[in-house]
């Protein structure tokens, strides 16, 4: 069963390489489909910064700011 990009991230936070590892298994179709709109030389060098952007995001990513489902619904009547 695949887990949640949610509990990955919390994973991959507390420094689980299989969290890290199971979030760029998730993303290798995008990056693959990225791939192919890029001249064959250039594939190798490409792959290698976005599985790093991949990283950083992950890295930056502040799982304690996600909304809980109230908190949600809270700000979206807000923005009404």
């Amino acid at each position: 069963m695949e887990k949640r990009l949610y509990t990955l991230l919390q994973q991959a936070k507390n420094e689980d390489k299989e969290g890290l590892s199971a979030i760029l298994d998730q993303f290798e179709k995008k990056i693959e489909a990225e791939l192919r709109q890029t001249p064959a030389q250039n594939r190798d060098d490409l792959r290698q910064e976005l599985v790093i952007k991949v990283m950083e995001a992950v890295e930056k990513y502040r799982v304690e700011d996600v909304p809980n489902f109230e908190q949600f619904i809270e700000a979206q009547k807000r923005k009404k």
